[in-house]
């Protein structure tokens, strides 16, 4: 088991405890009594925290993976605009075509776009996979700039760009869950 895993079950046995110390002060008194409506009413608290700590198990267990989705995605699309800075240089060191830059402007741009994104706990595999599809996609880039691959290659370009967006992109689904957190 895990260190966040049981970090977890102690946190939940620890309230869990704290509920069933407040119940048996509640079954201590009898319902005429005057602290038992006091003793009731932390009970009800002290439940309502387990239910709100119950909730949150799901994102707890998925922080660390979420945490190292964030580090992939995070450098894959800093290296992406790296690599996209880099091969506009090159148009102007090379003397290339300046058309190349209606290529290299966007993935630049957007490369840099991408770079703030944020990662949740519902999506972040999603995300990795779309920052894998950058890199193929950020390699056919500089392949095609550079004359090694055809400008027939342009078509799995915008493939990738597209993969890559929307694996990035919020969903409906995703910015309701936000809104109502």
């Amino acid at each position: 088991m895990g260190s966040t895993e049981q970090e977890i079950e102690e946190q939940f046995a620890q309230i869990q405890r704290k509920v069933e110390a407040r119940r048996a002060e509640v079954l201590k008194h009898s319902a005429d009594d005057d602290q038992f409506a006091a003793e009731y009413a932390l009970l009800v608290y002290a439940t309502g925290d387990l239910v709100e700590f119950e909730k949150t198990i799901p994102e707890r267990l998925a922080e660390p993976e979420r945490r190292r989705s964030e580090r992939i995605v995070a450098w894959a699309w800093r290296g992406q605009a790296v690599l996209g800075a880099a091969l506009i240089a090159l148009v102007f060191v090379l003397d290339r075509s300046w058309w190349w830059l209606a290529l290299l402007l966007p993935h630049f741009g957007g490369t840099v776009a991408g770079c703030f994104q944020t990662i949740d706990a519902d999506r972040h595999r999603d995300r990795r996979a779309g920052a894998i599809a950058l890199h193929v996609t950020g390699a056919l880039v500089a392949l095609i700039s550079l004359s090694v691959l055809s400008r027939w290659f342009l078509i799995a370009v915008a493939l990738g760009w597209m993969v890559a967006a929307g694996a990035s992109m919020d969903t409906q689904d995703t910015a309701e869950k936000g809104a109502r957190r």
